[in-house]
């Protein structure tokens, strides 16, 4: 089982939910500056700017080698703080953190956090 996050809009309705698996995200670990764009995750992206444009500056002092490992250890970060991440940019746009529930998959906890909060539908 996994633990999801449930971020929602109640003003929206039972439709405006956002559910976030508190798993590592390969997306995030290979691609994250694409990843954080598409999550409106703007402080993480200006954060990434930061980190990779310094550890590119530090490359003659440092090595290549070094600047990589300091990058994979980075990126490794990212790939497992992406929930966290990208549910502080939910939050940033006025979504509301609604629990955490463990299910078997995304479409799972959607239907619990659902029957919850506004009853069971058949």
């Amino acid at each position: 089982m996994t633990l999801y996050a449930i971020y929602a809009k109640p003003e929206n309705g039972p439709d405006a939910i956002s559910i976030l698996a508190d798993k590592f995200s390969w997306g995030a670990f290979l691609f994250a500056p694409l990843w954080a764009i598409s999550r409106g995750a703007i402080a993480y992206l200006l954060l990434w700017i930061a980190v990779a444009g310094g550890l590119f500056l530090l490359v003659p002092r440092i090595g290549d080698d070094i600047a990589g490992l300091l990058y994979l250890i980075f990126a490794l970060w990212t790939g497992f703080a992406a929930s966290s991440i990208a549910g502080r940019a939910l939050e940033g746009r006025n979504w509301i953190a609604s629990g955490v529930l463990a299910a078997e998959n995304t479409i799972a906890a959607e239907r619990m956090w659902l029957e919850k909060n506004y009853g069971f539908r058949s």
